[in-house]
């Protein structure tokens, strides 16, 4: 079964009197366990596309289904709940409370799923610990590299065992050792069997998915499997 399928999917915005397409009928499925990176020049839709993959924007028009739930039957409550439990997002910003340590950044989804505060802490530091950072959990974003406040960020998308991780440029802020890093614990989730959804520039990061889809003016131009980069 296809953890994400659309149907027809369509974004548009309104310029004064004209509209503009950002995705155009978008048809994709995407099974659980793949990773797939998202490539296209800027103002492609792929960015548009990951907006409406993680529920954090609503298409024009088409159909978009979750793990086998139709996303336009859910209300603000249910959606809520999905962007919470079902995905995981990491950001090239990072997005982490810069006065909050990486322990409390990590708890954040907890604390909004509704998790008691005596366990909060517990299963964070098991994030923690799986990105190589349970040492840092005291410390803020300030006090840390851009590689570890990465690592926060996976270990804080991870923290509610979520199907699909939704990465935007995942290693855009990092310098090239550091992004490779972060690849790698990319590479782990995903031989774990976390779909890993990643929209880059970088052919050469895009060169670790298993499959490239490619857009060019919101419409999907090419699709396909690859051989993935050696980690």
């Amino acid at each position: 079964m296809s953890l994400i399928r659309t149907k027809g999917l369509c974004k548009t915005y309104s310029l004064g009197e004209q509209s503009v397409y950002a995705l155009k009928a978008v048809d994709l499925d995407i099974a659980q366990g793949e990773y797939v990176a998202i490539m296209g020049p800027s103002g492609s839709g792929k960015s548009t596309l990951l907006n409406l993959l993680g529920c954090l924007d609503s298409p024009t028009s088409g159909e978009y289904w979750l793990n086998g739930e139709n996303v336009a039957n859910l209300d603000g409550d249910a959606l809520a709940r999905v962007r919470n439990q079902t995905i995981g997002f990491v950001f090239q910003s990072f997005n982490l409370l810069p006065r909050a340590s990486a322990l409390e950044n990590v708890m954040l989804p907890l604390m909004y799923a509704g998790v008691t505060r005596a366990n909060r802490a517990p299963r964070a530091l098991k994030a923690l610990a799986k990105v190589g950072l349970e040492e840092r959990a005291k410390h803020h974003p300030s006090q840390l590299s851009g590689g570890q406040n990465q690592r926060v960020a996976i270990a804080r998308a991870l923290v509610n065992a979520p199907k699909l991780l939704l990465a935007d440029e995942p290693t855009g802020a990092l310098d090239s050792v550091t992004g490779l890093d972060i690849l790698a614990q990319l590479d782990t989730l995903n031989s774990e069997g976390l779909t890993v959804v990643m929209v880059t520039h970088d052919e050469a990061v895009a060169a670790r998915a298993a499959r490239i889809i490619r857009f060019r003016d919101g419409e999907i131009v090419s699709d396909q499997q690859q051989q993935r980069a050696a980690a």
